[in-house]
């Protein structure tokens, strides 16, 4: 894995995917980090807005000292969540009334 690649950590508390920073003496950093949650209903899958429920709301960065593993995500992943994670906002479809 390269630095800033999109990868996803599983750890004992949840999936959570971010941008890999490294890892020193065993501890693994991802920027812009996001929990994995799914529909009850419908099974979808989505980014949480924080990584817990009690936390601060889209921190900047997470360090797992306990981690099962971390692998690259897939290319549909990496789409879903450069497009929530990006700081470009697009505006909504504009329409013309005659």
């Amino acid at each position: 894995m390269e630095i800033n690649d999109i990868v996803s950590v599983v750890a004992t508390s949840g999936e959570y995917v971010g941008k890999y920073k490294g890892i020193e003496e065993g501890n693994l950093s991802i920027e812009d980090p996001r929990m994995i949650i799914r529909n009850p209903e419908s099974g979808e899958m989505g980014f949480a807005r924080g990584i817990a429920v009690t936390g601060q709301e889209n921190p900047t960065s997470v360090v797992f000292n306990n981690y099962v593993f971390c692998v690259p995500c897939n290319d549909s992943i990496v789409k879903a969540f450069t497009e929530a994670t990006s700081k470009i906002v697009t505006p909504p479809k504009s329409s013309i009334i005659t």
